[in-house]
């Protein structure tokens, strides 16, 4: 049972106190060797709320800090993607060199037999070994199979990183988290390499995150949802016991899922309950969380005691955390999705793959999940508001433990350390202090107003951290990525092309039933929304099935991108600020992974959730009602990010594609010739 203070996202000072006395002093950097910078990324911080609460006194680091040195809104890309900006900070490129330009890529040429475009998560991939004619891929025993190779997942991200040059040079980084950086990077140099993998880091059964809600309600029974399911919980008097489903066995010829017993007791008429998995027992309260529960999903091939001492994988291992939601009358448990165990972790989540297990020996396991916050609980009533944000700061407690630590032993060269619960406070409770966003629950009014602030105001004390733990002439940059909006209406982009002709279904009377891609005739379809921001041309010889000819390719792109700058919302507001050709933007970038057309709205709207799936709802704007009321995915130019640091900044619009050159520039690294951004180190600033 869990007997743990959190730590708030308001830290006390005494941290930062703490943190002074442990930090290196005295030490000037009068070498390449010597220096320190420090990079502390919060996702999502808009520099609008960021200047109002240093005016009113809320932000005292923040404003030590840029009194200190500069603060200044940060362009961003486009478009505006946490995995799209962070290839762009970490490479010091733009979209058409490291090549990630939404959340959600498509392959045009899928395998025959599927569907005609395969959607995946653009910065990983996974692809099967190349087999040789003589070599078999498994060796099969009936109705199991033992594979003699495994599927790669291979890092899209393209390009070198900052770090490349810094380890290259023997110069140590450490890299915490960030996004577009699964699996962990192997840098090859004299420098010291650890980094812990980010956003795009799957689950234990490969999704992003699907959390499972036992229930013994029956209309919920069996209920799939994206990002979860609800299991049924039979009970008998105080007696319950549903399953948990694992990953897909993988010596099983069908690849049916593993499963684990869930077995639950409930006192008759306290509210606490016993749980039983995977040979665990835990003592729960009602509304109490579990620590992390190892738990091992058996294949069941015979002969695994053999099998397993010859070192053949017959296993799998997690972790998961728990909520007691309720006891009586009606006992419902919330399960975590399925993490990979840092100490025992089945893919590469660190460099080097120990580096995981250490910090789990030192703070206790850890959320591993590349998006760890559980949004979808929340859409989707598994958890509520309260529920949701004691998830939340769970996550940010070992975060914290985590960030202190490494601040503490931080000696020579680059920290690098990033936080993304600000973005997804943002997003689920961006409603909350916008009055005119049609899904504000009138009943809860403005309880939940204060939040965002809140959290804002807990990112200064991390700042304060970092303040405390660097000497004068080290390097200290606190960064957002983009800034923030509200999203109160959707655009139903595919409905759109239907509507004017660029789509033509297979079966109209199937529209709504079915998603995109299986009710869709290609033979007479032009254009595609997929994504967030992107519209593909169904391009002859690109496309597996694609009819535009080249010839027709820029007549058509100008008669969507013009349709879509006339879209007007029933009241007539415009609802589409910009539609960037991304030859245009980005020359020389390849043509077949990059969308034709990046689609920029105005504030307040954004891609309705239908078109991320591929659906034409008959309405082709429609209100968002949805808990998940913040974005970022609008016209880059209104969601630019922040940066404060204490560095003097006199470029008059830095980018997010400066700070990969700016850390270099701290160590006396030349600006490499294929960057796109610059340094802001001013010359007394950079080392030689």
């Amino acid at each position: 049972m869990r007997r743990r203070e959190f730590v708030k996202l308001g830290l006390s000072t005494t941290g930062a106190a703490w943190l002074s006395s442990c930090a290196r002093r005295g030490k000037a950097a009068n070498s390449v060797a010597d220096r320190r910078v420090l990079v502390v990324a919060f996702d999502g911080l808009d520099p609008k709320i960021v200047q109002s609460l240093m005016d009113q006194g809320r932000l005292p680091n923040f404003k030590r800090l840029a009194d200190r040195g500069s603060f200044r809104r940060l362009a961003t890309c486009i478009p505006p993607h946490t995995p799209v900006a962070f290839s762009s900070i970490i490479s010091g490129t733009d979209p058409g060199k490291h090549q990630i330009f939404d959340f959600i890529h498509r392959d045009p040429m899928p395998s025959p037999g599927g569907l005609a475009i395969r959607p995946f998560f653009s910065t990983a991939d996974t692809q099967s070994p190349e087999q040789h004619w003589l070599m078999p891929e498994s060796i099969s025993l009936g109705r199991w199979e033992l594979p003699l190779s495994g599927a790669d997942t291979m890092l899209l991200r393209r390009g070198p990183a900052f770090w490349d040059y810094l380890i290259e040079q023997g110069i140590d980084a450490d890299i915490y988290y960030l996004p577009a950086n699964y699996p962990a990077p192997t840098p090859v140099g004299p420098g010291r390499f650890r980094c812990m993998a980010g956003m795009g880091t799957p689950d234990l059964l490969g999704s992003y995150g699907e959390f499972t809600c036992l229930t013994p309600n029956t209309p919920m029974r069996g209920k799939r949802v994206g990002g979860g399911r609800f299991v049924y919980l039979s009970m008998i008097s105080d007696h319950g016991e549903a399953s948990l489903e694992g990953p897909k066995n993988f010596l099983l010829k069908e690849k049916e899922a593993m499963k684990l017993r869930v077995r639950i007791v409930r006192d008759p008429t306290r509210p606490v309950a016993r749980i039983e998995i995977s040979g665990k027992r835990l003592i729960l309260k009602e509304g109490e969380w579990s620590n992390w529960i190892p738990i091992r999903f058996q294949t069941g091939i015979p002969g695994s005691t053999l099998l397993g001492a010859a070192g053949a994988p017959t296993s799998v291992q997690g972790i998961v955390t728990m909520y007691l939601k309720q006891v009586h009358p009606m006992l419902e448990l919330y399960i975590s999705p399925v993490n990979i165990d840092p100490h025992d972790p089945v893919s590469p989540i660190s460099t080097p793959a120990d580096f995981a297990t250490e910090l789990a020996r030192q703070h206790g396991r850890f959320c591993t999940l590349g998006i760890p916050e559980d949004t979808k609980s929340l859409s989707r009533g598994a958890l509520n508001e309260d529920q949701f944000l004691s998830q939340v700061e769970l996550v940010h407690d070992d975060k914290v433990r985590q960030y202190r630590a490494a601040l503490s032993g931080f000696q020579r060269g680059c920290l690098f350390f990033y936080f993304g619960a600000t973005d997804l406070i943002q997003h689920m409770f961006w409603r909350d202090q916008d009055p005119q966003h049609p899904g504000r629950d009138t009943e809860q009014g403005d309880r939940y107003s204060h939040v965002i602030e809140e959290t804002y105001v807990g990112t200064d004390k991390l700042v304060g951290d970092a303040l405390a733990a660097l000497d004068d002439d080290d390097v200290l940059i606190v960064l957002s990525d983009h800034g923030f909006n509200s999203f109160r209406r959707g655009f139903n982009l595919n409905s759109w092309l239907l509507k004017e002709g660029f789509i033509t279904l297979d079966n109209p009377a199937m529209r709504g039933q079915h998603e995109m891609f299986v009710n869709v005739d290609w033979s007479k379809t032009k254009a595609y929304g997929l994504g967030m921001n992107a519209v593909y041309l169904n391009l002859a010889g690109r496309e597996q099935h694609g009819v535009v000819e080249a010839k027709d390719r820029e007549s058509l792109l100008k008669q969507i991108r013009d349709g879509l700058l006339k879209v007007r919302d029933v009241d007539g507001s415009v609802v589409i600020d910009t539609v960037d050709l991304v030859e245009n933007l980005y020359p020389n970038t390849n043509t077949n992974c990059a969308p034709d057309l990046i689609v920029g709205y105005r504030e307040g709207y954004r891609a309705s959730w239908g078109t991320i799936l591929g659906k034409m709802p008959p309405k082709l704007i429609e209100d968002n009602l949805d808990r998940w009321s913040g974005t970022h995915l609008i016209n880059a130019a209104r969601v630019p990010g922040i940066l404060c640091t204490n560095i003097k900044v006199t470029h008059p619009q830095p980018s997010i594609k400066d700070i990969a050159p700016t850390i270099l520039g701290a160590f006396g690294i030349s600006t490499p010739r294929d960057m796109d951004g610059h340094s802001l180190l001013d010359d007394s600033e950079q080392l030689s």
